[in-house]
Parts: C-alpha cells; structure tokens; sequence
C-alpha cells in the first residue's frame, strides 16, 4: 500500500487542505511542513509602516528567514511615503527583491509613479529572474519634473498603476510613459473640463475600467476599434454629458427597444435625504456592452387602457439589460412620457415587473409610480391617518414597495418621485 510519504507534493496539497484540524495533527510534521510553508509564504503583506526603522526591522525579519524568500510570489508593502522612499530603505527593498528570486507580484499600493525615487526599484525589477514579475503602484502623478525626468531612460513595461488621474498627468506626459511599457488599470477622466476624446487615440496596457468617459467626438467605428485593443476593458462609467448615438451599447440598445422609442435620463439615488443623480454605466458580458445603471423614459405614444403595450416596452428593456448573477447590482429606471399612471394599477404593475424585471437590484419608477397610488387611494377612500401621505409623499408607497420586493427577492431598493418632485426610496 503506498503511504503519504511516496506521494508526490502536487497529489499531496489538495489532500491536506481537505483534511480537518485533527486529521492534519496525525499526519508526519515533516510533510506537513514541506507544504505548508508554500502556502504559508506565498501572499505576505507587511501592513503600515510610519517610520523608516520599523521597515528596515521588518524587511530584516524576511532577511534573516532566506530559506522562506524563494517562496514568496506576492509582497506587498503598505508603507509610508517616507519609509519606502529613504535610501535605506530603497536599497534594502532591492536587496530582498534580489532574494525573492519565485516573486511575481510587489505591491505598494500607496506610492505613486513620478514622486519620490524609484528608478533603482524598477531598474531592479527589470533585472529580476522572474519572467513574470511586475510591481504595482497606485497611480501617476506628473507634478515633479525631476522625478518624471529620472524615469525616462528605463523600461516600464514591469510596471501597473492602478488609476490614472486626468488631472494628476496630461495626454502627452501619459504618452511618453506608454511608450515606456506602462500599463494602466483604470483612467479617470475629468469630469468638469470639456473632453476632445484625443486620449482614445493611444493603447492602455491592461486597462479594465474608464470613469467619466465622453466620446461624444467619436464616429461608432473609432469606438468599436478603441474597445478592441483593450480586450480586458470590461466597465465605462459615462459622464453626464455624453449623449452621443452612435456607441455599441447605444446602438445595440435601441436595436432591441426598437420599434419604441426612448430617452436616456441621468439615474438618481437618495443619499443621506439627498437626491443625488450618477452616471449611467455600461458592462461587458460575454463579450457584449450592456448598459448597467442606466434610466429610461420611453417617448411612444399608449393608448389608454393599453396596459399590454406597457408589458411589451418593459419586456424589451428587461432583455436588452444584463441579467443576475452577471450583474447583482443592476439599478433600472423606468418612466413613460405617455400618461400610463392613469390606467395601470399597482397589481398589474408589480406583475409586470416580477415577469420581466425580476434581475433588477434597484428600481427607480419615476412619476408614473405616483399617479397609479394616488389613484388607487382617490378610488377606495382610503386617505387616512395610517397612510403617511404628507406633503411631498406617495399614497401607499411603502406598502407598494413590500409588496413588490416580496415579489421580487433580489430587489433591495425602489425608488419613486412624489406629484410635488419629491424623490422617495424605500430600501430592504
């Protein structure tokens, strides 16, 4: 009968880590040690150092263990500006970069490219053993010449900024780096100065998440051709601006609203009794762009009493949406221009949503929510002191609200606006 000990270490790791605490304690402490300690060392993360010593204590603990460093694959070091940036600090993060010859990943996740000197830790990593060794910081910053300067003449291509800030570097300054090798994981654009869209002509290196984006200058097939050289793209936030037609989500959209037509609106949230309004967002699932938060106002004319034309608008926008668990967050925000709230009662309303909008985690139903209560409660005479139907509020609303999200267990919000444009939430 083979034993433990003649099994090779890759059948042996999953047969200890499916083992309870008591098994383990019967297993020779020998093996046990010879995996644990590549789990153990695989991810360390050296938490907040304020002063220049303690880190120097810390990366000489990791010293004085050179049997533990080759086993290290991620470090991260949540330092302080001035901890990592001290001579001898820098110099003794390359001495321990140089013994972590298996290290992959090294995080500092509260440094920023262009302040401070790290060109010696970057020329370090470019002459690191691992092929597959990057280091990650938090963003670009170009405000100091002399340490973008310091920069130039080196590879940046082991090198990933978590965010790039409009306002933190320029176009041109973030090309210059692209040329570099840097790659960028999320840009922000700036939301208060007008956006040419010339950004859009360079390629980002690893980038997953636009905010603020515009792209109102941008013909569909320069758009189309920006989202195919960043295949790992995946989230746009739109600034309130951006009205262009002519985009993938936007035209794939109306091709399945169609023949209905419609009007995007800004979504809105209730924060702190505040009534705020947020960007539309757009997700890519399965290779397609789907819009995520986004609000609609259809425009088509309903005949009175058509109550299954307003079931086949809200179908159209139920499918043209992502559906969970792609997407458990997904907020809708539905209103029609024609005068629906005069027909509709709430018990066709909740149906219709439970059959086409069950996905929804949010729900924001607009003025017509209000016609239909305030209707209802005008119809039985119901307007008493247990209705809280003070001014800027709905008739029913809260019990309107229970009733659906019982209907509908992944809703944990719905929101309405009040005849006087009071916007109401009611949350789980």
């Amino acid at each position: 009968m083979t034993s433990l000990e003649d099994l090779p270490d890759e059948l042996l790791e999953p047969i200890i880590k499916s083992l309870d605490l008591y098994q383990k304690c019967h297993i020779d402490l020998d093996i046990l040690r010879r995996l644990s300690l590549p789990i153990l060392f695989r991810k360390v993360s050296i938490r907040i150092v304020d002063k220049v010593e303690r880190f120097q204590r810390l990366m000489k603990a990791l010293e004085h263990n050179m049997h533990l460093m080759p086993l290290i694959r991620e470090l991260s070091v949540r330092e302080s500006f001035q901890a990592i940036t001290s001579e001898e600090a820098v110099t003794l993060l390359i001495d321990v970069l140089s013994r972590c010859t298996g290290l992959e990943h090294l995080d500092l996740p509260r440094h920023r490219l262009g302040s401070g000197n790290l060109r010696p830790i970057i020329e370090a990593l470019n002459n690191h053993p691992s092929d597959n060794i990057h280091l990650q910081l938090m963003s670009v910053v170009c405000g100091d010449p002399e340490s973008l300067n310091n920069l130039r003449s080196i590879s940046l291509s082991r090198v990933i900024c978590q965010e790039w800030e409009w306002s933190e570097c320029s176009d041109q300054e973030m090309k210059t780096l692209l040329a570099q090798g840097l790659s960028i994981q999320s840009i922000w654009r700036d939301q208060d100065i007008h956006d040419d869209d010339s950004w859009m002509d360079m390629t980002y290196p690893g980038l997953t998440k636009i905010y603020w984006w515009n792209g109102n200058e941008r013909s569909l097939q320069s758009t189309i051709d920006f989202l195919l050289r960043h295949p790992l793209l995946e989230k746009i936030e739109l600034r309130n601006e951006h009205e262009c037609d002519m985009t993938p989500w936007h035209v794939a959209f109306a091709s399945k609203l169609y023949p209905y037509s419609f009007k995007i609106a800004r979504p809105e949230f209730i924060n702190s009794s505040y009534c705020l309004e947020v960007d539309s967002s757009v997700v890519k699932i399965g290779g397609e762009w789907l819009y995520k938060n986004v609000k609609i106002i259809f425009q088509s004319a309903i005949s009175h009493g058509d109550v299954e034309t307003v079931e086949t608008m809200v179908r159209a926008l139920g499918e043209a949406l992502p559906h969970s668990p792609d997407c458990p967050r997904l907020s809708i925000g539905i209103d029609f221009l024609s005068p629906v709230g005069e027909f509709l009662t709430s018990d066709d309303l909740i149906g219709i949503l439970v059959r086409n909008m069950s996905h929804a985690g949010i729900l924001n139903l607009g003025n017509f929510v209000c016609d239909i209560l305030t209707r209802e409660c005008y119809q039985i005479d119901i307007f008493e002191t247990d209705w809280d139907v003070g001014e800027g509020l709905i008739p029913g609303f809260d019990s309107f609200c229970k009733r659906l999200m019982q209907a509908m267990p992944r809703l944990y919000r719905v929101l309405g606006r009040s005849s006087w444009g009071r916007l109401l939430q009611v949350e789980q």
